[in-house]
This record gives C-alpha cells, structure tokens and sequence, in this order.
C-alpha cells in the first residue's frame, strides 16, 4: 500500500518512494492512528535479508486535545530526555530530534540511534520516527533527510485543512 487513511478527511499515511504501509500495523480511526512503512521490498514473502540502508518508519496520530506534548525540537528532546538526544531542530511547522538511545527495540538488528519528529495539523499531533539497523546508514544524517520525506510524503498525501503557522 502505497498510502491509507488514518484518520478519516484528516491524515493520511504515505512514505517516501520505495516505501510501503505494512498492512498488519494499520489502526485507524477518529481517536487517532498507526501506520508502520518498510521498504517495499521488503514485504515480498522471499525476501530475507536487508541491507545497512534498510528503515522502518513509524506514523502515529493522536488529537491535539488529547496530547498537549510538546512539538518544539528542544520540548521534544525533554520529552524523549531518557533516550539522550543528540539533535534538535525546528523549522517549517516541524521539530526534530535525533536520540542515542531506543531506536533497536523495535527491529532485530535495531540501531538505538533512531530519529523522531512532531508535526500539528487538522487538529492531529503526528508523530513520525525513523529506525534502522545496527550501523544502517538512517541512523546517521540520511535518517534526518528520510524522516523529512515522510513528512513530505505525509503532508502531501493528506488534506490540509489545518495547519499552525506557529509551533508552540
């Protein structure tokens, strides 16, 4: 799937080119969603073994009104402080950080290294992260690049009828 609803008329899901929804992850609803993305390769039953560049993406939606977090690059670093973040960053309606720690509990072979990212819209806060393998070349800067498609790919995808201007 190369993109789904997560909340009806509100936000969809889509990856970056060569990424698609796993459709096992899918939750969708007004209260919110999930959507996990692999390369599409790798959703190919024969597929065995990826390379250093594989990722995984995480999108995950929650109303605004019920999640007042924090969507600034240095709120979301003491949001995610346990993890030892080693980046932040705001800019053009989304924040950033990259963290040193947590990103290997979701994958084998998992990289702690993992990025994470905050964005509001149609009353949505969309928290997007970027994980890779042990040494993969996403938890580097090519994950920061990735993390920015998929808010792109995101953004493009859904219907925008609401979108801050200003984070707080």
């Amino acid at each position: 799937m190369a993109n789904a609803t997560i909340v009806p008329e509100k936000v969809i899901a889509a990856g970056p080119r060569g990424f698609c929804i796993d459709k096992r992850s899918l939750k969708t609803g007004r209260s919110g969603g999930f959507a996990l993305l692999v390369p599409c390769a790798a959703l190919d039953a024969q597929a065995q073994v990826f390379g250093l560049d594989t990722a995984i993406l995480t999108l995950q939606a929650q109303p605004q009104r019920l999640q007042r977090a924090p969507t600034t690059g240095n709120g979301l670093a003491e949001a995610f402080k346990d993890e030892q973040p080693i980046y932040e960053e705001t800019g053009d309606g989304m924040s950033i950080v990259q963290l040193a720690q947590g990103g290997d509990a979701l994958i084998p072979n998992g990289e702690g290294k993992h990025w994470r990212a905050a964005l509001r819209f149609n009353g949505y806060l969309i928290g997007l992260a970027v994980y890779s393998e042990k040494d993969g070349v996403a938890a580097g800067e090519n994950g920061k690049v990735l993390l920015i498609e998929f808010a792109e790919a995101v953004l493009a995808a859904s219907p925008l009828k609401q979108f801050p201007v200003e984070l707080e």
